[in-house]
């Protein structure tokens, strides 16, 4: 098909207050994804894999949230959203899940405490319960770290811990969930949520309720803490679209999916 321009900006000014760039042009058989930041490295990783293959194709993958997704695919302007909550009404689109991930409670690897109840988590993070020895641990005041408004796994653990109950004032705010590892890993007192793709031995995840987060519990949905991994596509997508779509059934993006932490349900 005949490319109009290198590069074409979408103005979306009245719907979102942005722009988004998509590095294509209108009429070409360009896939363009968009939408939640806690995906796009995933999806960067799968559209590197699938090119393996399929040297030809053109895809493009940027951030903007999963209400980007859902506007711009709803709109029609991108082809694939990225979409890591729940919806929680009908759109015209399908949805496809990349799989689920979960949310770690984590603390220090010295703490003593080992599980908490949703009920003692919400606590804690709503200002409740500062002090370590309320919960049979040591007499140390709880350093609370979180991520700023707008993260996804923000976004997921208050919908399914805080229920509408805001995160205390003295929290420590921080743009990453690299940084809150870093800090539970430097202070012992140290409370905070990261992805389960971040644990490792350097910091110390909690039960919930007496589950513990893993591969399984994430799977089978006994660990609450948890979000999904969705890709919004329209009903009437384009075939390059609908061929990377059944890709991801594939053994090499499965592969991918795992090295990224990615859990399928059972």
């Amino acid at each position: 098909m005949k490319k109009i321009n290198k590069y074409v900006a979408f103005s979306l000014i009245l719907c979102f207050g942005t722009f988004i760039l998509f590095q294509g042009s209108v009429g070409s058989e360009e896939v363009n994804i968009v939408g939640s930041t806690s995906i796009q490295p995933v999806c960067e990783d799968l559209v590197e894999e699938y090119r393996k293959n399929h040297s030809k194709s053109e895809i493009s993958v940027q951030g903007g949230g999963s209400n980007m997704a859902i506007k711009c695919v709803n709109a029609g302007i991108a082809d694939i959203g990225m979409c890591s909550k729940q919806l929680n009404k009908n759109y015209e689109f399908t949805e496809y899940e990349l799989g689920r991930e979960g949310i770690v409670v984590a603390v220090h690897p010295s703490n003593n405490i080992s599980d908490l109840t949703t009920s003692e988590i919400k606590g804690i993070f709503d200002g409740n319960v500062t002090n370590w020895n309320q919960l049979g641990g040591e007499n140390k005041p709880i350093n609370v770290f979180v991520r700023e408004e707008g993260s996804g796994t923000l976004d997921a653990f208050k919908t399914t811990v805080m229920n509408k109950t805001p995160i205390l004032n003295e929290a420590i705010v921080l743009n990453s969930q690299g940084s809150i590892k870093q800090s539970i890993e430097q202070d012992t007192s140290s409370i905070g949520i990261v992805s389960f793709s971040y644990l490792d031995e350097n910091i110390k995840a909690v039960s919930v309720d007496g589950t513990y987060p893993s591969e399984e519990s994430i799977a089978d949905g006994s660990y609450m803490i948890q979000r999904p991994f969705l890709l919004l596509i329209k009903d009437n997508s384009t075939n390059e679209t609908q061929n990377f779509i059944n890709w991801l059934n594939s053994s090499q993006a499965k592969e991918v999916l795992d090295e990224n932490r990615i859990i399928r349900g059972v």
